[in-house]
């Protein structure tokens, strides 16, 4: 996993595509296949930490790769991201969408008007609201094997990755760092 977090935000955006996210609560296991994610640094208009310029919401986005990222959207909903680079530098890997594999009827009790598994955890809001994921999680790392988050699997082959703008953007659309299956 280590190794994993020791590229670029880019690179990191397309090799968890195909790796097997797995929340782990109490006594319930859930997760599945990453299959879309967004890539965002602090070069980029979009990033919450544009310029270099750290709040209090954004902070964990300046740590060493490998932590774990978690922001409140709409006064709603909050995102999954997995923060890259070195410390210091703001980038983040948003987690966009996962199949559901494992967990599934503990899934389905948190998105109860979804019943398709296709349709669990297509969104980020909807992979947090499906997979129960605690926004006090933020700011832990996936390298502790503690972490609640885990990581597993073999990325997706190259050639199986797609590449679009990002989605729900007003700046930085000409980027081509959204990765998906």
């Amino acid at each position: 996993m280590k190794q994993l977090f020791k590229n670029s935000t880019l690179t990191i955006a397309k090799k968890l595509l195909g790796m097997t996210l797995i929340v782990n609560h109490k006594n319930i296991t859930c997760g599945g296949i990453i299959t879309e994610t967004e890539a965002y640094t602090e070069t980029d208009p979009a990033c919450h930490a544009y310029k270099g310029k750290k709040t209090k919401r954004n902070q964990i986005m300046f740590k060493e790769a490998g932590h774990i990222y978690i922001y409140f959207i709409y006064g709603m909903y909050y995102c999954l991201n997995f923060v890259t680079e070195k410390n210091g530098y703001a980038a983040a890997v948003l987690i966009r969408n996962i199949k559901a594999t494992t967990g599934i009827s503990f899934i389905q009790d948190n998105r109860p008007q979804i019943r398709s598994t296709k349709n669990l955890l297509n969104g980020p809001a909807k992979l947090v609201i499906g997979l129960g994921i605690n926004s006090k999680w933020n700011g832990l790392s996936l390298l502790n094997p503690n972490c609640p988050i885990q990581l597993f699997g073999k990325s997706a082959d190259h050639n199986q990755i797609k590449i679009s703008s990002r989605i729900g953007i007003s700046k930085g659309k000409e980027l081509q760092w959204r990765f998906y299956l």
